[in-house]
C-alpha cells in the first residue's frame, strides 16, 4: 500500500508537469558555459555597449569643434516667370544697345542660374568652452566603459547565483522526496504493527499524518525548483519550455573566482564613476563660464555663379565670388542667461560631489559587510557539515530503535525532520559560500547603490532561499552523508 501510494504521488507530479510543459529541448550547461552565454546574449550587455557607443559619439562631436568645418553645395534654379524677363528682350542695337549690354550678364530675369558653394570656418578663441566640453565628453566616455565592465560583472554574479540556486533547488527536491520515502516507510511499519495489535491506532494515525504532511512540501519544492530554473533560463535567453542539465556540482570551486579582488573603496567601479561624473560637472562649469568671453572665428566662402542660355553652363559662363570673414561675438547683456547656466552647472557639481561621498561610504560598507559575510559563510559551512553528518547518524539510530520497539513514531519522526533540515542547511550553506566567493572575486567591478545597504545572508528552511552574500576564495572538503553534491541528485531534473 505504502509503495503504491508513493508511486502514485510521483506519477501525479510527473503527469502534472507533462500536461503543463510542451516538448522540451535539453541544454547541457556548466557554470562556465552559462556565464559565457549570458555575456554573449544578455540584454544588459547590449544596453551598456550601446551606452559606450553613444558616449564615444558625444566625444567625437565635442572634438570636432577643434577642427575646421568645411562644406560644399550645388544649386540650380530655373526661372519660369520673372518681373525682369523684359530686360533680357531689349534689342542690342540702336539707342538701347547700352542698356542691353548692361543687363546681359546680370542675373535679373535669366532663365537658368547655377551656384556652386564651398565654405570653411574655424574657431579661433572660445574662452575655453571647446576644451571644457571635450574633457567632459571624455569623462563620460570613460564612465560608459566602466558601466559596461560593471554590467558584465553584475551579470556574471547574477548567473552564478541563479545557477547555484537551481542546483540548490534540485538538492532540496531530492531531500523532500527522500523525506517522503522515509515517512512512507515509517507509516508502513506502524500500520502493519497496528494491524496485528502491536501499535495503537493513535500511532498509525500519527504516522499517516506525518507522511501526508510531507506531500505539500514535495509539491512546494518542485514549484520552487521550477521558478529557480525559470530565472536561470531568462538570464541565458533560453525558452522557458526548454530543459537545462546543470553539470557543475555545487561543491566545485570555480577557478574564475579563486582570487579575491581589491576591496579598496577608491578603486570600486561606482566610486571611479562618481569621480568622473564630478570631473565632467566641473568641466560643464568651465563651459558655462566661457560664455563671458568673446567668441572669435574665421570663415571663408567661395561661390561661383553661372547664368547660361542653355540649361548646362560652359566653363566661360562662370563668375567668381569669394569672401573671407572675421567673426567676433561679445556678450554685452544676456538678461542673466550666462549666470543662470553657471549656477545650473555649479549645482550639478555640488550634487556630483555628494554622490561621490555616498558612493565611497556605500563601497566601504559593502566591502566590510562582504568580508564579514565571507567569514560567516565559512563558519556556517563547517558547522552545518558536521551537523548534517550527526543528524544522519542520529536518524539511523532512531530507525534501529524504532524497529526494535524501544522508541515511538514521534521520536523517529523528529529525528527525520532534524536530518532533513540539517541536509537543507548544509546545501544552503554551500550555495551561500559559492555565491560569496563569486561576489568577492568580482567586487571591484560590481556596481554599488548608495541608496541600498548590502543584503545579508539567510538560512534556507524548506525550499530555495535567495541570498545576496559576499565572498572570498577558500576551500572546503566537508560533504555530509546523504546530502547531494551536484545537480545529479537522483531525481529527474526536467525544468
Amino acid at each position: 500500500m505504502g509503495l503504491k501510494f508513493t508511486r502514485a504521488i510521483a506519477f501525479f507530479i510527473f503527469f502534472l508537469r507533462a500536461a503543463v510543459l510542451p516538448a522540451q529541448t535539453i541544454h547541457t550547461v556548466s557554470l562556465d558555459n552559462a556565464i559565457s552565454r549570458a555575456l554573449g546574449v544578455g540584454e544588459e550587455i547590449t544596453l551598456a555597449a550601446g551606452g559606450v557607443r553613444s558616449a564615444k559619439g558625444s566625444e567625437e562631436v565635442a572634438f570636432s569643434g577643434y577642427l575646421p568645418q568645411i562644406g560644399a553645395s550645388l544649386n540650380y534654379t530655373r526661372t519660369l516667370l520673372s518681373q525682369y524677363s523684359s530686360l533680357q528682350s531689349i534689342p542690342d542695337t540702336g539707342s538701347a544697345a547700352t542698356l542691353a549690354g548692361l543687363f546681359k550678364n546680370l542675373p535679373f530675369g535669366r532663365a537658368n542660374a547655377w551656384t556652386l558653394g564651398l565654405s570653411a570656418s574655424e574657431n579661433i578663441f572660445t574662452g575655453g568652452r571647446l576644451t571644457a566640453l571635450h574633457e567632459a565628453a571624455e569623462a563620460r566616455e570613460k564612465s560608459a566603459d566602466i558601466d559596461l565592465t560593471a554590467a558584465q560583472a553584475q551579470l556574471v554574479l547574477n548567473v552564478t547565483q541563479s545557477y547555484y540556486d537551481a542546483i540548490l533547488a534540485d538538492t532540496v527536491v531530492k531531500i523532500a522526496h527522500d523525506a517522503l520515502d522515509e515517512a512512507e516507510k515509517i507509516y508502513d511499519l506502524t500500520n502493519q504493527a497496528y494491524q496485528v495489535g502491536e501499535k495503537a491506532e493513535f500511532d498509525a494515525l500519527s504516522a499517516k499524518v506525518a507522511r501526508d504532511n510531507q506531500i505539500p512540501i514535495v509539491l512546494q519544492t518542485e514549484d520552487n525548483r521550477a521558478q529557480a530554473y525559470y530565472r536561470l533560463k531568462q538570464l541565458l535567453n533560453y525558452s522557458l519550455d526548454d530543459s537545462l542539465d546543470l553539470t557543475t556540482p555545487i561543491v566545485d570551486s570555480q577557478a574564475r573566482f579563486a582570487m579575491m579582488s581589491d576591496t579598496t573603496s577608491d578603486i570600486r567601479s561606482s566610486v571611479v564613476q562618481a569621480k568622473l561624473n564630478l570631473d565632467a560637472s566641473n568641466d560643464q562649469v568651465k563651459a558655462a563660464e566661457a560664455a563671458h568671453w568673446p567668441q572669435i572665428s574665421i570663415s571663408s566662402a567661395y561661390s561661383p555663379v553661372a547664368y547660361p542660355t542653355n540649361v548646362f553652363p560652359n566653363s566661360s559662363d562662370w563668375y567668381n565670388n569669394w569672401t573671407a570673414a572675421l567673426n567676433i561675438s561679445v556678450p554685452i547683456f544676456t538678461g542673466g542667461n550666462i549666470e543662470g547656466n553657471v549656477n545650473l552647472a555649479e549645482g550639478g557639481v555640488e550634487q556630483a560631489a555628494a554622490r561621490l561621498e555616498q558612493a565611497r561610504e556605500a563601497a566601504s560598507m559593502d566591502a566590510r559587510v562582504s568580508m564579514n559575510a565571507l567569514h560567516s559563510a565559512e563558519a556556517n559551512l563547517r558547522a552545518t557539515a558536521s551537523t548534517a553528518a550527526e543528524a544522519k547518524r542520529a536518524y539511523d539510530i532512531a530507525s534501529v530503535r524504532f524497529q526494535q520497539g524501544i522508541s515511538t513514531e514521534v521520536e523517529l519522526d523528529n529525528a527525520r525532520i532534524q536530518e532533513e533540515q540539517a541536509r537543507q542547511n548544509w546545501a544552503s550553506a554551500v550555495r551561500n559560500y559559492q555565491v560569496a566567493r563569486a561576489k568577492l572575486a568580482l567586487l571591484k567591478d560590481l556596481p554599488v547603490n548608495p541608496a541600498q545597504a548590502p543584503v545579508a545572508q539567510s538560512t534556507a528552511q524548506s525550499g530555495v532561499t535567495q541570498q545576496a552574500a559576499a565572498s572570498a576564495p577558500s576551500t572546503f572538503t566537508a560533504s555530509p552523508s546523504g546530502a547531494a553534491s551536484s545537480s545529479s541528485t537522483g531525481m529527474p531534473s526536467s525544468q
